[in-house]
C-alpha cells in the first residue's frame, strides 16, 4: 500500500507496477542497473516511489517506445536531454510516424479489398505484386519516401493501375510490330509513360531516380510490371528523340544528326549517374568530396560524349536545357540538383587548375 512522507505520496513496488502495468521485475531491473532507483526506503527496506520517480518512469516508458535502448536512455536522462516537452514532443512525432503508415496499410487493403470484390479468386501477381514492393522498396526508399509515395497513390487517379496495364500493352504492341523508338507512336508513349511515373511520385524528380534505379535493377519487379530493361531503354530513346525536336530549335541540322547518333547512344548512361550525385546531395556531402568530385567528372565527360565531341554543341545543349522546362521534365534533374551540381563542378575546376599549377615546371 502506499505510504506518505510529509505532504508527498510514496508508492511501493507492487502499487507502482499495478497502477502502470509495468512489471515489478523490470522495476527492479531499472533500480539494478541505476535507470530508476526510488527515492526512498521504508523501515522493512521496501522500495518506495515519489512523484519524481513516477515522472521519471513515464519518460524512460515514452523513450523505449521510440525504439532505444536501455543504456541510450540512461545517457539521454543523465545527459538531461529527456525534458518532458522533448519527451512528448517526440511521442507525437513517433505517433504521427504510425499513424502515416497505418492509414497507407489500411489503404493499401481497401484497394485489395476491391480487387477481391471483382474477382472469385484473386491473381497471383496481386499478391507476388505486394511482397516484391514489401521487400524490394526498403532497399531504395527510406520510410518517409515509402509514406510519400504512399499518400500520392492514394491522392492519385483511381484508374492508375487501368492506365499503366494500358501503356504496357501499347508497348507490347509497339515491339512487337517493330515500332522504331523515333516513331511518332512510341515517343507520344514515351512523353505518357513519364506523366504516369511523375504522377506516382509527386512530381519529385529526386524520387523519380530511385523509382527508375529500382525498376531498372529488379528481376522480381520486372516480371511483375511486365517491363524489363529492353522495354525502360526504348520508352528512354524514345523520349531522348522527342526531346531532340526541341532541342532543333537551338541547333542546325547537321548538328542534330550529330545528336540522333550520339546523344540517343548515351540515354541510359545517366539516370544511375543522376541518382549517384542525389545519393550525395540527400547525405550533404561536401562538394570538394573526392567522391562527388569523380561524379562531377564523369558528368563532364558524358556532357562531351552526348555531342559527339563538340565542345561547341554541348555548350548549346546545356543553354537549352537550362531555358527549356520541357527538356528537364522527367529527367530527374531541377534546380537545387542543377546548383549542387554546379558547387561540385567548380570545386572540380578549382582543384584541376591547382594541381596543373602545381605540376607546372
Amino acid at each position: 500500500m502506499s505510504k506518505t512522507l510529509g505532504d508527498l505520496m510514496l508508492l511501493r513496488i507492487g502499487e507502482l507496477s499495478k497502477r502502470t502495468g509495468i512489471t515489478i521485475r523490470a522495476l527492479r531491473h531499472y533500480d539494478e542497473i541505476g535507470l530508476l532507483s526510488p527515492s526512498a526506503r521504508s523501515e522493512g527496506g521496501f522500495r518506495l516511489y515519489g512523484q519524481e520517480d513516477v515522472g521519471k518512469l513515464y519518460r524512460i516508458q515514452a523513450l523505449c517506445r521510440l525504439n532505444l535502448s536501455l543504456a541510450e536512455i540512461q545517457q539521454l536522462l543523465s545527459e538531461g536531454g529527456a525534458a518532458f516537452p522533448d519527451v512528448v514532443e517526440k511521442q507525437i512525432a513517433f505517433l504521427n510516424h504510425q499513424i502515416s503508415h497505418a492509414v497507407a496499410l489500411r489503404d493499401h487493403l481497401a484497394e485489395l479489398q476491391s480487387r477481391l470484390a471483382r474477382s472469385s479468386e484473386p491473381a497471383i501477381d496481386d499478391w507476388l505484386g505486394v511482397l516484391a514492393q514489401m521487400s524490394v522498396a526498403p532497399r531504395y526508399f527510406n520510410d518517409e519516401e515509402r509514406d510519400a509515395l504512399a499518400a500520392h497513390r492514394v491522392c492519385g487517379k483511381a484508374d492508375l493501375a487501368e492506365d499503366k496495364a494500358a501503356l504496357i500493352t501499347a508497348l507490347r504492341q509497339l515491339v512487337a510490330q517493330g515500332a522504331a523508338a523515333d516513331s511518332d507512336d512510341a515517343q507520344e508513349l514515351g512523353y505518357r509513360w513519364i506523366q504516369l511515373l511523375m504522377s506516382e511520385v509527386g512530381n519529385d524528380e529526386g524520387l523519380l531516380m530511385k523509382y527508375y534505379a529500382m525498376q531498372w535493377n529488379e528481376d522480381a519487379l520486372h516480371l511483375l510490371s511486365g517491363i524489363d530493361q529492353a522495354g525502360m531503354t526504348y520508352i528512354s530513346q524514345a523520349m531522348a528523340y522527342r526531346r531532340l525536336k526541341i532541342y532543333a530549335k537551338y541547333c542546325s541540322g547537321e548538328e542534330i544528326q550529330v545528336l540522333r547518333r550520339h546523344y540517343i547512344r548515351y540515354t541510359t548512361s545517366w539516370p544511375p549517374l543522376i541518382a549517384a550525385i542525389r545519393g550525395h546531395m540527400a547525405n550533404g556531402t561536401d562538394p570538394q568530396d573526392p567522391d562527388l568530385q569523380h561524379l562531377a567528372a564523369e558528368w563532364a565527360a558524358l556532357e562531351i560524349r552526348k555531342a559527339g565531341g563538340d565542345r561547341q554543341l554541348a555548350a548549346k545543349l546545356k543553354h537549352a536545357f537550362m531555358r527549356e522546362p520541357a527538356l528537364r521534365f522527367g529527367s530527374g534533374i531541377d534546380e537545387a540538383f542543377l546548383e549542387y551540381l554546379d558547387k561540385a563542378s567548380h570545386a572540380l575546376h578549382k582543384h584541376s587548375n591547382h594541381q596543373q599549377t602545381k605540376a607546372a615546371p
